[in-house]
This record gives C-alpha cells, sequence and structure tokens, in this order.
C-alpha cells in the first residue's frame, strides 16, 4: 500500500515536470508597442517649471522626488519634460481641473506609464528615455509660508 502511494506521488510529480519542460518559452524578445507591452509605472513629483498656456500638449517640471524608474528620468534632465494628451486626467484641490489651470510654482505629483522594453532598450543603447505621457496629474498648489 504504501509503495504504491510512493509510486504514484512519483508518476504525478514526473508528468509536471515533463508538461513544464515542453511549454513554449515564447520567442524571448519584449513587445515594445501593443497590448504584449508590459507597462511601467512612472512617478514624479515636484514643481512646475513652466506655466503651461491654453492649447499646450506638454509642461515641465523639476523633479524632486520619484520611484525608481522616475530617478532615471530626473537623471537625464531635470526638468522633466511631460507630454499631456486627451486621456490624462488633472486633478485640483479634489475638483476635475485641465492642463492651463496649472501655475508656475505649483507643486504636482505626475503619474505615466511607458513601456518596459523601450526604457531597457534606451538604457543598453545608451540613447535617449521613450517620451513621457501623464495618465494623471495632481496638483497641490504652491507651497504656503
Amino acid at each position: 500500500m504504501r509503495l504504491t502511494k510512493l509510486v504514484t506521488v512519483g508518476l504525478a510529480t514526473a508528468a509536471l515536470a515533463a508538461s513544464g519542460a515542453t511549454a513554449d518559452p515564447g520567442k524571448g524578445k519584449l513587445a515594445t508597442h501593443g497590448p504584449a507591452c508590459r507597462p511601467a509605472p512612472v512617478m514624479l513629483a515636484g514643481t512646475l517649471a513652466n506655466d503651461p498656456a491654453t492649447g499646450d500638449t506638454s509642461f515641465m517640471l523639476t523633479v524632486k522626488h520619484a520611484n525608481r524608474l522616475g530617478r532615471r528620468y530626473a537623471k537625464a534632465g531635470n526638468p522633466v519634460t511631460v507630454n499631456a494628451d486627451p486621456n490624462t486626467h488633472y486633478r485640483k484641490a479634489g475638483a476635475a481641473s485641465t492642463l492651463d489651470a496649472l501655475a508656475q510654482g505649483d507643486r504636482v505629483l505626475v503619474v505615466a506609464k511607458t513601456c518596459r522594453a523601450d526604457v531597457r532598450k534606451a538604457l543598453a543603447s545608451h540613447s535617449t528615455l521613450p517620451d513621457l505621457t501623464a495618465r494623471l496629474v495632481f496638483d497641490k498648489g504652491a507651497k504656503q509660508g
């Protein structure tokens, strides 16, 4: 009885190992665009270096704090240019806002996403990092005092 259980467990383990070994590993390359691209979050916090006007599609941000990937952008050049598109959401004082409502010197938190493969490729070839397009911008207003 004991030997039967041992043999059954051994065969089950061997079957699982064999199915894992025959699985398709893929092409080994990360997609740089489209649905297969794994997005990487970029978070930047700092003050606005310019005063965006109506119709602007980007703004400059002097970065003071960032996540790991955001520090790469800050190290590449500070202030950082952040693009905005119609899908970018703005919040100011707890309410919806617009790009032209932001003012120079306002403290902002920017959440953006970029493709991991594009960043890796740029770092490996020592070229410029891909452009950032903001998904969400929190405006905290100018620092008091």
